[in-house]
C-alpha cells in the first residue's frame, strides 16, 4: 500500500519539475504599451510605474516613451 501511495505521489508531483523556462507572452497581453510616459503622484506608483515599464521594453518589446 505504501508503495502505491509512493507512486502515486511521484507521478503527480512529476508534472511540477520541468526545467522549461517560463513564458511572458500572457504578461505581454495583460499589460500593453500605454504609448506615452506614465507619471504618478507618489513616490511608490512612481516606482511601480518605472519598473512596469522598463520590464515591459524588456520583455515584451514596448518602445521607450519620449518625455
Amino acid at each position: 500500500m505504501r508503495l502505491f501511495i509512493l507512486a502515486v505521489a511521484a507521478v503527480v508531483l512529476a508534472g511540477c519539475a520541468n526545467m522549461r523556462p517560463a513564458s511572458v507572452e500572457g504578461e505581454c497581453r495583460v499589460f500593453s504599451d500605454p504609448g506615452f510616459a506614465v507619471q504618478g503622484k507618489r513616490l511608490k506608483d512612481k516606482q511601480w510605474i518605472g519598473k512596469t515599464q522598463e520590464q515591459g521594453i524588456t520583455v515584451c518589446g514596448w518602445k521607450r516613451p519620449k518625455n
